[in-house]
């Protein structure tokens, strides 16, 4: 389970549509400006442009794409429910944008597992492993979940002998936390109550590294611009969109949907937001010669 105590209060992401103008027609463009688009006439052009590409029964409910939030699971960044219980993060617009792309409206439900909600309850559940999606299939990768060393100064990947005998603060009794005491690596731990104050110490020079979950550091990190990824402790584990293992048809969109907002970029601006444009990880970002 991430661990996560900062409260965020930020807006949701803006999606700006840039009006391009073409030099081969001059007086359109001159008709174009004088007789302007009206509200009305923009919504239905981007209706048109993303006309939806499924219905009833692929989904459970006509128009709308549910999705499933496992929030007692998942916070920042990905799912952070603020006091009034207003949830945001990089599940919901990520998912938000699915939607869009699938010509559907978006309504978000709370879950408590994975194959017990699909079908019933949600549509697709965000932010799901393949180990850990039950029956369900998990379609795609927008994330990884694996523990991960953070330092001030540039992103570089380490070896064991640069962190051996080193500093480093730590959540108290969090999974990655564990997990280094399972390596060779001998380092001088510090324990924290939260993530926020390992990395305020971190900042501060108290320490020289902090270990914790890899996006919850992100996110942290993106907070202070000299702070980056050092490393993981383990082999990055892909999460992505899980879908019910007999609906192939949702599977198919879902698939479709996400490579589009992959390949267009959009993915790349919700991950600039959240995590200050983090790379997707990989096996080479391990910490090299740890045991």
């Amino acid at each position: 389970m991430r661990t996560y105590t900062r409260i965020l209060a930020s807006c949701a992401v803006a999606l700006t549509l840039a009006l391009g103008m073409t030099a081969c027609d001059p007086k359109g463009t001159i008709d174009e400006i004088l007789t302007p688009t009206s509200v009305e006439e923009a919504i239905a052009a981007k209706e048109a442009q993303y006309a939806p590409t499924i219905s009833t029964p692929v989904i459970l409910e006509e128009g709308y794409l549910t999705v499933g939030l496992r929030t007692a699971e998942t916070t920042a960044p990905f799912c952070i429910t603020q006091t009034g219980g207003e949830v945001m993060g990089m599940d919901i617009e990520i998912a938000s944008l699915l939607a869009d792309v699938m010509g559907l409206k978006v309504r978000f439900v709370n879950v408590t597992s994975v194959d017990g909600a699909l079908g019933t309850e949600c549509d697709i559940v965000m932010n799901v492993e393949a180990g850990n999606a039950g029956g369900a299939t998990v379609v795609g990768s927008y994330s990884e979940n694996a523990s991960a060393i953070f330092r001030v100064g540039d992103p570089a990947t380490l070896s064991a002998d640069d962190l051996a005998g080193k500093t480093v603060g730590l959540q108290s009794g969090s999974i990655s936390q564990r997990l280094l005491s399972q390596t060779d690596l001998r380092m001088l731990e510090t324990s924290y109550n939260n993530l926020n104050e390992a990395f305020e110490a971190l900042a501060a020079g108290e320490v020289d590294y902090v270990c914790c979950d890899l996006y919850s550091g992100a996110y942290l990190a993106s907070f202070y611009p000299s702070i980056s990824l050092s490393g993981t402790l383990d082999a990055p584990d892909a999460e992505g969109i899980a879908v019910a293992a007999d609906n192939t048809a949702l599977q198919v969109n879902v698939q479709s949907a996400l490579d589009t907002i992959q390949t267009d970029g959009r993915v790349a601006l919700v991950r600039a937001k959240w995590i200050a444009g983090m790379p997707n990880v990989t096996n080479e970002n391990m910490i090299q010669g740890l045991e």
